[in-house]
């Protein structure tokens, strides 16, 4: 998808109407750059280029500005980002919009980022019938593992650069600030699984993963340990707390659909929408627990959620006493 948006940069033939969004900022950012330098490109560039942010953004306005001719240049850039167009609460403006795109002059490209889209929507209907739609979510680990080689000028080799990623996360705006953090810290040698762990920040949910993990595998002290350094790099306990119910309910869910229903990783990752190399972990966990023992987690979970909003126990104890009496 995104070698379209490439390709319409490199032949100068841009769409009327581009929506790039999803849930990789990282790379919604790119390609709106990439189109914003290059569609309204040379001197006269901020004089046709327009920039509505925003759900109060005036909608005359935004067809107003797509109808203005563009000053000796080829192309005018409309920008509209967070507009709330793509999603119910702005209906009559929407309808307005979609029509609006179907008769822009040849010189003008609207760009719609940073939108939360509901494809019933018509102006989304609109947009992907006459120009494109590109949706961006977090790639998987193959590509980020030959994304953070090539980044690194291959100073991660395979094997350590799949580390780097399942303990950083698969945020590429997270994998890019600690990746300069570790090139800085290893210097010009070969980055090692070792300058990882003492270089780079874990990311909570890989930290919540490992911990869990320390659970199941009855290690009382390394679940304890990892509980508290979150604690020390600023996590509430409400918040780990939440984020262990997380990691239990989706292990139940895993084990479930695999023993249950016969489930293999791909089918449990396309019915839970979650990424391939999740549900493997997640059944590597489920190993260590049975399903009654991780719904009674999750009861156990909530019930400590409870008590803390009622203020019958100090946050961080009722979270301990939640890893102490599963990692028994």
């Amino acid at each position: 998808m995104l070698k379209q948006i490439e390709k319409d940069v490199a032949d100068r033939n841009f769409k009327r109407v581009y929506l790039i969004y999803g849930e990789e900022d990282y790379l919604v950012k790119q390609y709106t750059e990439l189109l914003k330098s290059n569609v309204a490109d040379g001197t006269n560039a901020m004089m046709n280029t327009d920039v509505f942010e925003g759900s109060d953004s005036n909608i005359n306005k935004m067809i107003a500005a797509g109808d203005t001719a563009p000053f000796f240049s080829d192309y005018r850039l409309v920008m509209v980002s967070d507009s709330g167009l793509f999603k119910d609460g702005r209906k009559s403006d929407t309808a307005e919009m979609a029509e609006a795109i179907k008769n822009l002059p040849e010189e003008c490209v609207y760009l719609f980022t940073n939108e939360k889209v509901d494809k019933r929507n018509a102006l989304y209907k609109a947009v992907k019938k006459i120009g494109y739609c590109c949706e961006i979510n977090y790639r998987d680990i193959k590509e980020l593992t030959d994304w953070v080689k090539k980044k690194s000028d291959n100073r991660l080799d395979n094997g350590t650069a799949n580390y780097f990623i399942k303990n950083i996360g698969n945020s590429m705006k997270h994998l890019a600030v600690e990746l300069d953090k570790l090139l800085a810290y290893a210097g010009d040698k070969k980055v090692t699984t070792a300058d990882i762990d003492i270089a780079c920040t874990k990311s909570a949910e890989v930290s919540i993963f490992n911990m869990v993990g320390a659970i199941g595998s009855k290690n009382t002290e390394k679940a304890l340990e990892i509980y508290n350094n979150m604690i020390f790099e600023g996590e509430e306990p409400i918040g780990i707390l939440s984020m262990i119910a997380r990691q239990f309910r989706m292990i139940l869910q895993c084990k479930y659909l695999q023993n249950k229903r016969n489930f293999n990783t791909r089918q449990i990752a396309a019915e839970l929408k979650l990424r391939e190399f999740v549900v493997s972990n997640c059944l590597t966990q489920a190993k260590n627990f049975k399903l009654t023992a991780l719904m009674k987690a999750i009861e156990d979970c909530a019930q400590c959620d409870s008590n803390i909003k009622a203020g019958l126990i100090a946050p961080k104890l009722g979270v301990e006493l939640i890893i102490l009496r599963y990692s028994k």
